[in-house]
């Protein structure tokens, strides 16, 4: 698998334009999938039962159907692509899925007086949160709530970092790179397209700036992931 081929080699079946359907993303990001289970996320909330739940950038619904076994009340899960999320998330009595951006349902969910007693982002807070979104979490969380999110804690390099890889025989290939606060990244799993995405670094003084004027933030590191709990003040 050579990097220049992943990059330049754009057109037809060689990449994917946007997130693949749930299974396929299981497959490519393997390593991610199954190294961040969503009970660590779950455990620094503290006790699930009988919350009101919102799982933001759900994906396939692993997290909310682990929060609904522990015995949430409810769960609405947001993910703006409709394949990335399992039917059975989407069929389960409890969990109501909206295909939608995080701050366009956050919108909603705020003029029509919803409030969630948890809301949950594992992985993927580094595609939305910003000030704005932070004060839409803070606005649709219930008194005393708790939003809980992880993500990396170290910049990445503006010189392409490479991994390469095997799981189960299969090789995988990883590009990384940071060009302002952006950074790119290229995913490959051999028998599968690449996957090209980008999203910006959220640096931990940014996240303080933008989180300190509405929650008591508590941060613990977890290798290169920090974990975040944050309740509203």
């Amino acid at each position: 698998m050579d990097v220049c081929f992943c990059l330049i080699k754009t057109a037809g079946d060689y990449k994917m334009e946007s997130y693949p359907d749930h299974k396929t993303y299981r497959r490519l990001y393997r390593r991610f999938y199954e190294g961040r289970p969503a009970e660590k996320l779950i455990k620094i909330a503290g006790l699930v039962a009988g919350k009101n739940v919102l799982d933001l950038c759900g994906g396939d619904g692993r997290l909310s159907l682990v929060v609904v076994k522990l015995g949430a009340k409810s769960v609405c899960l947001i993910d703006r692509e409709r394949a990335m999320v399992s039917n059975k998330a989407r069929l389960h009595s409890k969990i109501k899925v909206f295909i939608n951006t995080v701050e366009s349902q956050l919108e909603e969910f705020m003029e029509r007086g919803r409030y969630f007693d948890c809301i949950f982002c594992q992985q993927a807070v580094n595609y939305w949160l910003n000030d704005n979104t932070a004060k839409l979490v803070a606005d649709v969380l219930a008194e005393g709530g708790v939003f809980v999110f992880n993500t990396f804690n170290r910049k990445p390099p503006e010189k392409p970092m490479i991994k390469k890889y095997e799981i189960d025989g299969k090789k995988f290939l990883e590009v990384s790179w940071l060009v302002g606060d952006l950074v790119h990244h290229v995913q490959k799993r051999e028998g599968l397209p690449c996957h090209i995405t980008s999203f910006r670094w959220l640096s931990p003084d940014y996240l303080a700036d933008i989180l300190d004027t509405y929650f008591s933030v508590t941060v613990k590191k977890d290798g290169n992931t920090s974990l975040y709990r944050c309740i509203r003040k």
